[in-house]
């Protein structure tokens, strides 16, 4: 699934100025005032204040305007007769160079006398100064006067914290500066430049990450950008830019960090040990250690958060890599002296309490004695509590099989499935929790279910009621069929006989959200997200971020789109906020899935592509397949019917063989071919795959197929089999679905013209388009409102749409005739393949094809596939499988016919 990744050298990126729009606005407005002296852009090293007002300088430009560029440093501090460093009138560096502030001074008065001596305006003369705060009383003297007496305008940088007093004071000559603060980037504004400098999306993750260690300072971000170019970590796999591994092993990083450290003050870095050691500090035990004063300072520079929990306030490293950069530098005797200082301070002010996970492993980090069932217990609390890099810290001071099964747990719960079997498969046993959760772990984690369906099978005799087996073997029947689907399901975690397992638990919760999805009730799953009987899992990642799925599938499928889009944004905000790469996958699926329900591929496309990058052997098994299949049919929406069949080829190589996950592609390759113009073949693989799903009573799924099949070849039959499922789901949308089916196989105008409104009011904007469009006849207001809707389904109208005006050609009015099944076999041949390969999809005799081909070619004038090809203006199939082109991955067993 991986492709190779594109390289990008570090030194042939551009960094565009950008985000300094209204600070620009701001600048140029109070230099028109003439209220004062001029501007004084302030902000930390690294900012941008330099190409900030080169930025202004450049708007100023003019030939009423003579600039000045020069800036002030300590070495040229109390030279007589220099003072600013490299002047000269900006446009013209070579001839316009001064050799000092005397020559500044002549080149003002002659320009403000009118050029060359002629009479003429005067002209405005701005000054551009860097680092003016490193002026000497003598030169900011100077230049004070040439801002009284000629009215020159000054634009100048210094450094944050710089006082209008001293030197700056001399510049003050017809009145105050104006200060304004230049900040760095916000997390929305470091996207946009990376965007623009790696010509290409970013992953959300990346994104935050990079904003997070630069604090969006863009000379900082472009030094660690470069650093992850120059390795190669930072890359373009899937056509999008993500930083893979952590950045915190790079020297180079260490470099910049530890230059960014030494600027603390003792009590400060000392300060930030407690909390590097622990990752989170309650906020009392912090201040207890370090002083309101000093933990205020480091707040107020951005090195330490705040965050709030159910318990008290705590106190966070804002940066990853000062943690690492500073863990470094402990010893084992310091570490230890730190451990106890938290143990006392821990005491003193009662947080945390004695039996806290935390304290157990300060104690066990400051080498006391700890009883082991305290020290198995604590391991067990946090994994519980929803902390599981806590809990493996414990249990690596458990020795034997309890500490190896508790870090196999833990790793487990952070998305290392491989590492957590491991652990398990050598030391887990055969109690009911440990096979149930290996079971899981083996299919949703690691892609392997045949080994958890044998690990199901040697289940202890004595286990048949245990609720974590319950859940295991719901897991593996909602996507093997290996079990009903309608066989009860587990018992929510809260509920007495509930699984042991916290783990097993989690997976309970999200599998019977699944669950009650799939078998037709996606109302009742949304309704009871609302209320809070299904709640996103603490504890297991990629099972919160599979939860987050639910609801928002739950939500689109019950026709509550509106309220879905701006929750999926809140869980994939949360979920890059918490750094988990496979709950940022599914939750950046989640967003694409609701703009393709939208009926907006072109929107759907970015976070669809940054799921896809994402996903990997720690996302999910069944949702790296949706995931995949989304973007597919994504692609093929967008015209691009050749990448979406690649896409589905890497995911059939996925899926091993018997799962009910085929079924998914299955359905993707049928919208994959709506999508492409093959309409007829596509309407017949959805009536097939309709019909199994519904007999095996995934009606959600079911509805969904048997919805597109009417669509794509309307009557009353497919209808009535339509309203007949929609009857035995819960959801409203469904309803709309059935009537929108009946009015297509009725031709009812008034009743598609009002689906089309109840669509549009819903969200569904793309279904909206599609029933204002199957309105019989045409005219002005029919085109409006189809213009309108496709505009707001970024254009896209779908191949099935039915033209507003009728077909003027011969060749389209031949196409008319074509029985449904003929059109079918045309379809199939103009993709290239062979009568025989024909007959063998669809079940039918060779001869049979061959006498229908013959009946098309005759109404259509045509004697070639090459020419049927041609004839079919609404099938892409010749083009999208047109000799050369695999055509095996939509049509399986078959080879092209030129």
């Amino acid at each position: 699934m991986i492709e190779h990744a594109v390289e990008r050298p570090a030194d042939a990126l551009e960094w565009p100025l950008t985000g300094r729009e209204e600070v620009t606005r701001e600048v140029l407005a109070a230099m028109a005032r003439h209220s004062g002296s001029g501007v004084l852009v302030t902000g930390e090293p690294g900012v941008g204040k330099t190409r900030l007002i080169d930025h202004v300088l450049g708007e100023c430009a003019g030939a009423d305007t003579l600039i000045v560029r020069g800036a002030a440093t300590e070495a040229t501090r109390n030279i007589p007769g220099v003072g600013i460093a490299g002047l000269h009138i900006v446009g013209q560096p070579a001839a316009g160079a001064f050799s000092g502030l005397s020559g500044l001074s002549a080149a003002v008065a002659e320009a403000c006398r009118g050029a060359r001596g002629v009479a003429a305006p005067a002209r405005r003369v701005v000054l551009g100064i860097d680092d003016a705060d490193q002026l000497d009383a003598s030169s900011a003297a100077v230049v004070g006067d040439l801002v009284r007496t000629a009215g020159v305008t000054l634009l100048l940088t210094a450094r944050s914290g710089a006082r209008l007093d001293g030197s700056l004071a001399h510049l003050c000559g017809r009145g105050p500066l104006r200060v304004l603060r230049l900040a760095n980037l916000p997390r929305t504004e470091v996207l946009d430049l990376l965007i623009r400098a790696l010509d290409g999306p970013v992953d959300g993750l990346t994104t935050d990450m990079l904003w997070r260690i630069t604090r969006g300072n863009p000379l900082l971000l472009r030094r660690v950008v470069g650093i992850g170019l120059d390795t190669e970590d930072l890359a373009s796999v899937r056509e999008v830019w993500s930083w893979r591994g952590s950045p915190g092993r790079h020297p180079r990083l260490h470099e910049l960090v530890a230059a960014d450290l030494a600027t603390l003050s003792a009590p400060e870095s000392e300060a930030l040990e407690y909390v590097a050691l622990t990752g989170s500090l309650p906020r009392a035990t912090f201040e207890h250690l370090a002083g309101s004063p000093t933990v205020g300072r480091l707040a107020d520079r951005g090195v330490v958060a705040f965050t709030s929990s159910g318990k008290a306030d705590a106190v966070t490293m804002s940066h990853a890599l000062h943690r690492q950069a500073l863990l470094a530098g402990i010893g084992l005797l310091r570490r230890r002296q730190r451990y106890r200082e938290l143990i006392v301070a821990a005491a003193e002010t009662g947080v945390p309490d004695d039996g806290d996970p935390a304290t157990v492993l300060w104690r066990l980090e400051a080498g006391l004695d700890v009883p082991l069932a305290q020290a198995v217990a604590a391991a067990g609390l946090a994994l519980a509590s929803g902390d599981p890099v806590l809990a493996e810290d414990l249990a690596q001071h458990v020795h034997g099989a309890p500490g190896a099964v508790l870090r196999g747990q833990a790793l487990i719960a952070q998305g290392r499935a491989a590492d957590g079997e491991r652990l398990l498969a050598d030391h887990g046993g055969d109690s009911a929790e440990t096979v149930a959760l290996r079971s899981l772990n083996l299919f949703w984690g690691l892609n392997r279910p045949a080994e958890a369906q044998a690990e199901m099978a040697r289940r202890p005799r004595d286990a048949a009621s245990s609720a974590d087996l319950r859940v295991a073997e719901l897991g593996l029947a909602l996507f093997t069929g290996t079990v009903s689907i309608t066989n009860p399901a587990p018992p929510p975690a809260a509920e007495v006989g509930g699984p042991r397992s916290p783990l097993v638990a989690d997976a309970a919760m999200v599998l019977r959200a699944y669950r009650l999805t799939f078998r037709g009730r996606p109302a009742r799953a949304a309704e009871d997200f609302d209320r809070g009987t299904l709640e996103p899992p603490s504890r297991w990642p990629a099972m919160r971020g599979s939860a987050a799925a639910c609801h928002i599938n739950a939500l689109v499928l019950a026709g509550r789109l509106r309220e879905a889009l701006p929750l999926t944004e809140a869980y994939y905000s949360e979920s890059v906020g918490r750094a988990e790469p496979s709950e940022v996958a599914i939750t950046a699926h989640m967003r694409g899935h609701c703009a393709m329900w939208e009926g907006r591929p072109g929107r759907a496309l970015a976070p669809l592509r940054e799921a896809r990058a994402l996903a990997d052997e720690h996302t999910p098994f069944p949702l790296r397949v949706f995931i995949g299949c989304e973007y597919a049919v994504c692609l093929a929406a967008l015209g691009r019917p050749q990448e979406a069949t690649r896409e589905l080829d890497q995911l059939r190589a996925l899926i091993p063989d018997g799962l009910s996950l085929q079924e998914r592609l299955e359905f993707s390759r049928i919208r994959l071919l709506a999508y492409s113009g093959s309409l007829a073949h596509a309407a017949d693989l959805a009536n097939r795959l309709a019909d199994r799903y519904l007999r095996e009573s995934r009606l959600t799924t079911g509805v969904e197929c048997a919805y597109y099949h009417v669509r794509l070849r309307p009557s009353p039959r497919a209808a009535a089999r339509l309203r007949e499922a929609a009857a035995a789901c819960d959801s409203p949308l469904f309803e709309l679905f059935a009537e929108h089916g009946e009015a297509l196989s009725t031709g009812d105008g008034p009743a598609l013209r009002g689906l089309a409104e109840r669509f549009a009011e819903l969200g569904y904007t793309g279904l909206a388009l599609e029933a204002a469009g199957a309105v019989p006849g045409g005219g002005r207001t029919k085109r409006d409102r189809l213009d309108d809707l496709a505009g707001r389904c970024d254009g896209l109208r779908p191949p099935w749409l039915p033209p507003v005006s009728p077909p003027s050609s011969s060749s389209s009015a031949n196409l008319s005739s074509l029985t449904s099944r003929e059109r079918e076999m045309c379809e199939l041949a103009a993709a290239g393949l062979s009568n025989s390969a024909i007959a063998v999809n669809l079940g039918v005799s060779v001869r049979t094809v061959t006498n229908l081909l013959a009946r098309a070619y005759h109404k259509l004038g045509v004697r070639s596939r090459r020419q049927l090809a041609a004839a079919l203006p609404l099938s892409h199939a010749g083009q999208a499988h047109a000799p050369g082109h695999p055509v095996s991955s939509l049509f399986p067993g078959t080879r092209p016919v030129p």
